[in-house]
């Protein structure tokens, strides 16, 4: 009888897998997009960082020691913090505005988690969960550094002439936060939205490729989705308070002569 589970690392599915990239790399060079090279870098990469991750993980889960599980994960923020400095760049201490609103929605959200009993302090149930809440925080904070900037760059001259006028420069900048946020937000709000209707997301697919119940796999799916819409929230507002004020400071000294 034939496994409902597929074999990842039989020749026929690395093959597979291997075609999947080629056609996407064909593509940009038929086409000329200029991402074939990215394409396969972030490929080999992604394959050596998950490889290494799946050794880490299974050493920690063994140690059960709760110090290393939460400095295992405040690890991963610090390094999420690089990822949005590179969006970030030109807003000063992007870095570490990127590491304080990543902390502050993880802990936030992980403690509600944990006090509802839907997260337990144990390695495979922490770990995992942390995870997709820093890794989601660091996307939706990567996309607000870069919209701010952006703002700012398009309306430079009024900020500055509210400033001239003696407004502060939270106050100047107020205006943008809801438009910085909402746009940030865009893509998990949306998601939220469409899930169960128009795609079926990964955990549900995952576990019910894992054989576990459909009704099952859904309410997982459920709960992991308002929680990272709750994370992904309080990281894009503290993110956008931190920088806005920052932003105009960095717009305003590049205007400066000289």
């Amino acid at each position: 009888m034939m496994s409902a589970t597929p074999n990842f690392y039989s020749p026929l599915a690395l093959a597979g897998l291997a075609g999947l990239l080629g056609t996407a790399w064909a593509l940009s060079v038929w086409q000329g997009l200029g991402v074939g090279k990215d394409l396969l870098w972030s490929a080999l990469r992604a394959t050596v960082q998950l490889g290494l991750m799946g050794f880490i993980l299974a050493w920690l889960f063994r140690q059960d020691q709760p110090a290393l599980l939460v400095s295992f994960l405040v690890l991963m923020m610090l390094l999420a913090g690089r990822f949005n400095r590179r969006r970030g760049a030109g807003i000063p201490h992007a870095y570490w505005i990127g590491v304080a609103s990543i902390a502050i929605a993880s802990t936030l959200t992980l403690a509600w988690m944990l006090i509802s009993g839907l997260v337990f302090w144990k390695g495979q149930s922490l770990v995992p969960i942390g995870g997709m809440i820093i890794g989601n925080a660091m996307n939706a904070v990567s996309l607000a550094l870069n919209r701010l900037r952006s703002e700012v760059d398009q309306r430079e001259d009024m900020l500055l002439a509210m400033l001239a006028l003696g407004a502060t420069e939270r106050q100047a900048m107020r205006h943008l936060y809801a438009t910085v946020v909402r746009s940030s937000l865009i893509p998990t709000i949306d998601s939220l939205k469409s899930v169960g209707m128009i795609h079926i997301p990964g955990i549900t697919a995952g576990m019910i490729l894992a054989g576990m119940a459909p009704v099952a796999a859904v309410s997982m799916q459920l709960v992991v989705m308002i929680m990272l819409t709750a994370a992904v929230s309080l990281s894009v507002a503290s993110a956008v308070l931190l920088a806005a004020p920052l932003a105009l400071r960095f717009g305003e000294s590049n205007r400066e002569p000289g």
